[in-house]
């Protein structure tokens, strides 16, 4: 099974204009996701209302649930 990151990665790429600016980083002492973007794709990764980036939170939690993980995903800011 792919890693929290290469999934999260994989799957924000291929909402983006410019899916080779997509940065995704793990924080273990977190537990968390971090994921960057261009300025300009912010918009597509949150989502009308916020939908976008919470099914992508849900997505991994229920994918990585069975392996007893918690994993949180967290939008950068610059």
């Amino acid at each position: 099974m792919a890693s929290p990151v290469d999934l999260v990665a994989s799957i924000v790429k291929q909402l983006v204009d410019k899916p080779d600016r997509v940065e995704a980083r793990w924080l273990e002492n977190e537990r968390t996701v971090e994921i960057n973007v261009d300025r300009e794709d912010r918009g597509k990764v949150i989502g009308r209302r916020g939908k976008t980036i919470d099914s992508l939170r849900i997505l991994t939690s229920v994918v990585f649930a069975n392996e007893g993980e918690r994993i949180d995903i967290r939008l950068r800011e610059e």
